[in-house]
């Protein structure tokens, strides 16, 4: 019987060093015991360190395929409020399935991906086009559906879905 709940969260920040990439975050209090599982949506809700004070706002995702094959160059449009600075990022998320405490089939796939492309603006926002290059193969992402976020600053989109296909 689980008498020891856990009400610590954990972030996992991969971009830090190597002993540096879990963070503890402020402690809950409801009790996270055998069943509990947590789930990233589309709209990347996270209530916690992640967005709270953040004056960055997300990009929206204007424009992606719904499907792409293997090693595939492909465009995403997005539109943000203000200009960018370095590279916005695109990321495939699975659609893991969860289970006592535990997402099978979850990962996350940085892919490769030009410079930000201005195209014309409207209403205050700007637009920009960025060439990505899908996964290689099914090692890397097996074929499926994955939601794409774009990332700008550190602060992602609400999620497209992508099929990828053999």
């Amino acid at each position: 019987m689980a008498t020891q709940p856990c009400f610590y969260p954990l972030l996992y920040r991969p971009d830090q060093p190597s002993g540096l990439r879990f963070m503890t975050l402020t402690p809950t209090t409801i009790a996270r015991m055998y069943h509990s599982t947590a789930n990233l949506l589309p709209d990347g809700v996270f209530t916690g360190v992640f967005i709270a004070g953040s004056e960055q706002p997300p990009p929206l995702i204007v424009v992606a395929p719904e499907k792409v094959g293997y090693g595939e160059t492909f465009n995403v449009e997005v539109s943000v409020e203000l200009p960018v600075v370095g590279i916005i990022d695109v990321n495939l998320a699975s659609a893991p399935f969860s289970t006592h405490s535990f997402s099978q089939g979850q990962r996350l796939v940085k892919l490769e991906v030009s410079a930000a492309v201005e195209q014309s603006g409207e209403d205050g926002r700007h637009f920009y086009r960025i060439s990505c290059t899908a996964p290689p193969d099914g090692r890397v992402a097996p074929p499926g559906y994955y939601m794409a976020f774009a990332v700008n600053q550190g602060v992602p989109s609400v999620a497209k879905w992508v099929q990828l296909v053999l």
